[in-house]
């Protein structure tokens, strides 16, 4: 599906017109035609509200979708994407092929934000994974999902639209393209298929792509990323994709956590939902996701992406509770839970990230469960060492949507994984107090003086529940908050 921008009102043709509404507000003039035969309990605008009406032959269009903005001191920018999303599943259902938006006049937000927003929504919204999904037998679905071929988004004024909607269709496809990667199970996406996917962005001229295989790993010291891969049987790699290398820009690294599956190893995890130990790679698909936005859009940065990528697997050659090993920056380590084995992968590459004193480090992991207990599917967990940072990502996640929540780092915590036989333990306690901090804590051990931020999305990583503009599945968040935070960091140099 393609979005586009079309000049106009409500005398576009098309097969499905859908408008935002706020609470209370008339309709426009032009659907006073309909606005006579809608009872205010059926649609009155109120939030999330949505009218579907065949227009039967009086409009220049089929259908006429009315979306509830609700009241307009109480908007935010995200209702734009639950509009498009809301339309877009619309289309789906009336078999619509051309579907037109309209664009609000309204006080509270730039026409160009509102477009940007409305591409993203629709884009995110026509994302379903159904590349499983078998053609052949009894019951399979015999003809692929319904999808319009066109949806634009309508303005009298379309100053700046088209610049916004191109940014927008470029931020939601790198966001779709990270959840096609992060469905692939465990059987169909290795460490070395990951490698595959960072090889092919490297197409681009301004990436470049360096893949360390095991040996590099031995000859390097990076006994983090060795020791969770002990009980695999498949190899692991860190992945370095560099954008605009060597370039004299503002430098940034962003690390992701690359579990491509996770069992827990020796310290196993309850079988109840270990399927889901599929997305524990959402930290370095996202890291590709970021790249490939990143170049898309042109931004004037320089950005090195590492992933360091392993299974996490029990088996006779495992790494074992009370093991000892020497991370890459030569901090020991004890490993008193081998289930907390991303912050392993990620202080090995933190370190090396930190030795080229990039202007921030970012990481991004579904690293603690933790972190759902404290802030459940609506937040990110944020911990930084550096306010100018948090304060970026905190900024960009209300503009994005993409939330995040600031967590406390104080030097309390570093007494809480202090080794009793190694400088440090891979965990704070065995009751659990505190374990997304003290795994951020940790995490900290690694960075230097460098300015860093970690986002746990471990309560992010995957919809589970009614979405208004996304599937079950992958979400892909993270990827348009870094983006939009690198951007703001690079604005201020």
């Amino acid at each position: 599906m393609q979005v586009t921008v079309k000049k106009g009102n409500f005398d576009i043709p098309c097969d499905l017109l859908a408008v935002p509404i706020f609470q209370g507000v008339q309709l426009p003039k032009e659907l006073s035609e309909f606005a006579k035969s809608i009872r205010k309990e059926v649609f009155d605008g109120k939030e999330n509200q949505v009218l579907l009406l065949d227009t039967l032959g009086k409009g220049k269009w089929k259908y006429l979708l009315l979306f509830g903005l609700g009241e307009e001191k109480e908007l935010l920018l995200d209702k734009f994407r639950a509009f498009a999303g809301s339309a877009v599943r619309a289309s789906k259902s009336t078999q619509s092929t051309i579907v037109c938006a309209i664009v609000p006049e309204i006080k509270t937000f730039q026409k160009t934000e509102i477009s940007q927003a409305i591409s993203e929504g629709a884009l995110l919204s026509n994302y379903k994974c159904t590349k499983f999904k078998s053609k052949k037998g009894e019951g399979a679905d015999k003809e692929p999902e319904f999808e319009p071929k066109e949806f634009s988004i309508v303005s009298a004024d379309i100053k700046g639209v088209e610049a916004a909607v191109n940014r927008g269709s470029i931020l939601a496809g790198a966001q779709n393209y990270v959840r096609d990667i992060n469905e692939n199970p465990a059987n169909i996406v290795t460490p070395q298929k990951l490698a595959e996917s960072a090889k092919e962005l490297s197409k681009n001229p301004n990436i470049s792509c360096t893949v360390y295989e095991k040996d590099a790993l031995k000859k390097a010291g990076m006994n983090g990323i060795l020791a969770v891969n002990q009980g695999s049987d498949l190899p692991p790699v860190l992945i370095m994709l560099e954008y605009n290398k060597d370039k004299k820009l503002p430098h940034y690294c962003v690390v992701g956590k690359g579990i491509t599956f996770d069992s827990g190893g020796i310290s196993i995890k309850p079988s109840k939902g270990m399927h889901e130990m599929k997305y524990d790679k959402t930290g370095a698909v996202c890291t590709l996701g970021i790249i490939k936005a990143v170049a898309e859009l042109g931004l004037p940065i320089r950005l090195t992406g590492l992933m360091p990528a392993t299974e996490n697997m029990p088996s006779g050659s495992a790494q074992k509770p009370g093991d000892i090993i020497t991370m890459y920056n030569g901090k020991t380590t004890e490993v008193l839970n081998t289930d907390a084995e991303g912050r392993l992968i990620l202080g090995d590459a933190l370190a090396f990230a930190a030795e080229k004193k990039p202007d921030a480090i970012i990481d991004l992991a579904t690293l603690t469960g933790a972190i759902i207990v404290a802030l459940g599917p609506h937040a990110a967990g944020l911990f930084s060492n550096d306010d100018e940072v948090a304060s970026a990502l905190m900024s960009a996640g209300e503009k994005t949507h993409e939330r995040v929540w600031r967590m406390p780092l104080w030097k309390d915590y570093a007494e809480m994984i202090k080794g009793d036989f190694a400088d440090i333990k891979n965990i704070g306690s065995e009751s659990g107090e505190a374990s997304s901090i003290t795994a951020a804590k940790f995490l900290q051990e690694f960075v230097g003086e460098c300015k860093w931020a970690h986002l746990d999305i471990a309560g992010v990583d995957n919809i589970k529940a009614a979405h208004p503009y996304m599937e079950k599945g992958a979400s892909g968040i993270g990827v348009r908050l870094v983006v939009l935070a690198l951007e703001m960091l690079a604005a201020k140099k």
